[in-house]
Formats: structure tokens, sequence, C-alpha cells
């Protein structure tokens, strides 16, 4: 892997106070790993003080695209298209990197195992949301059928993977997820590495609202990418899913 060859792709809308927490967690990396990222940053046309912050962080970030979009996964594909790395790993304003997972991630990229994608472990930033656990571990496995469990933060990809299948648009929560069904059905492999965490992950994600939209758009994107008994199985699943999220929010409040 060339130098800065690891594209860190960060789409924001109006969250320039999580923005700057964010691009302040990169610029306090050390040298030697700071100097190995690509930063781009796909922004919605914010209307606060978003423009301002990238301007503080002009040495820092790549690329930066400002103008209006259709949602995340339009300003995700969008960042896309700006990405020079070989790998491309997506975080949301207000995430920070660990700095011992992004050494170990690089790491693994410059060794020969660098073809494929590769997911670490993800950790809740405080405050912990009900349903939410404090540490996500990835798992590339039969699980996928019923949940997502990859999460996109904790996750790094070939970008020509993502160039030949782009987010879904038509998706308001749960493209990355999507993506994930899509590659398994390709054959794709992603290595996990649960025992260390890359990323630390800012409370309020689109995918953490357990509510019945969350559900409905799921089975909306299953329909597309799932045959079969596992399709047959998702709608009694999924109210099972919600009713069980309803419950154990209630019991954390």
């Amino acid at each position: 892997m060339n130098m800065r060859d690891l594209t860190v792709l960060i789409p924001s809308w109006n969250d320039a106070e999580a923005l700057s927490v964010t691009l302040t967690a990169f610029a306090s990396l050390p040298a030697e790993l700071k100097d190995r990222l690509d930063i781009v940053v796909s922004d919605g046309a914010s209307s606060d003080h978003t423009l301002d912050v990238l301007a503080a962080h002009a040495d820092l970030v790549r690329h930066v695209s400002s103008r209006p979009d259709h949602g995340v996964y339009d300003a995700m594909n969008r960042g896309l298209s700006a990405a020079t790395g070989s790998h491309v790993w997506v975080v949301g304003a207000g995430d920070v990197p660990d700095q011992d997972g992004l050494a170990r991630a690089l790491a693994v990229l410059t060794s020969g195992a660098s073809a494929t994608a590769h997911a670490w472990s993800v950790a809740a930033l405080p405050p912990l949301e009900p349903g939410v656990p404090a540490r996500f571990e990835p798992n590339w496995g039969g699980k996928l059928t019923w949940k997502n469990t990859m999460h996109h933060q904790g996750l790094v990809a070939p970008r020509a993977w993502l160039e030949r299948h782009p987010f879904d648009t038509s998706l308001n929560i749960l493209g990355d997820y999507a993506q994930m069904l899509e590659w398994r059905n390709m054959g794709h492999h992603v290595a996990c590495h649960p025992e260390q965490v890359l990323c630390r992950v800012a409370p309020a994600g689109l995918s953490r609202t357990f509510n019945v939209a969350l559900y409905r758009e799921e089975w909306r994107m299953k329909r597309a990418r799932l045959r079969g008994p596992r399709l047959w199985a998702q709608p009694f699943w999924l109210v099972a899913k919600w009713a069980f999220k309803q419950v154990s929010t209630v019991a954390k409040i």
C-alpha cells in the first residue's frame, strides 16, 4: 500500500460541531498514521459553519465537496468518486479513530491480505443509547441474514468493490446493510478482526432509531436481496426484532 492510500470518507450535513470533533481527532494522530490517510469530506450544502470547520482543517482534508444531495448514501457515492485510496473507510461526523486500531488496520493493508475487505470492532461513545451495545463486533457469517453484523465505521473495503456496487440511494437508513448482503451474494469475503477497535462512534446514528420506518425499510431492502426460506421468514423475524427493541429500550430508560 502506498502512502496516503487509505481514503477516509466523511459525509456530513449541518453538523459542524460533530465534524470538528472528527477532524480534530484525525489531525491529532501521529504523523506516521495521518500522512497515510486520504481524507475526503462530502457535505450536503450545510447552512451552519461547516465550511469554517473545513477551512480550519484545510491542511488535513484533501478533497471537499459541498452541494445539495439526496441523502447520506448519495453523499457517500459522491465522496467515493473523489477517493484515491485502494481502500475506503466511511466514518460519520462525531466519530473518532482509535489510534491503536488504525495502526493495526494500516499494517493489515500493507500485508498480502489487502485484496479483500477487513472489519474491526467499533465502540459506542457516551451517552450510550437504549438498545445499543457498548461494543459492536463484526461477524461475516449466517447472522448477516437476520441483522447487520457489519458496522460501516469498522469496515475498510477495496475501492473497486464500492465503485462496482455503489450505495443504494433509494434507501434512507440501511444502504450499508444492503451493500453487505450484495457483497455476500457475489461471494465476496470480509476478514473480521473483532479483537481490535477501529472507531469510536458518536450516538444518534440513523440506524439506531428503532422505529417502524426502520423495519419497513429493512423488509423492502431484503426483498430485493434475499431468496427462498431466508426471505420468507423475514416478516416474522422483523416483527419479533421490533418488539424486542421496544422492550429493551423501555427497560433501559
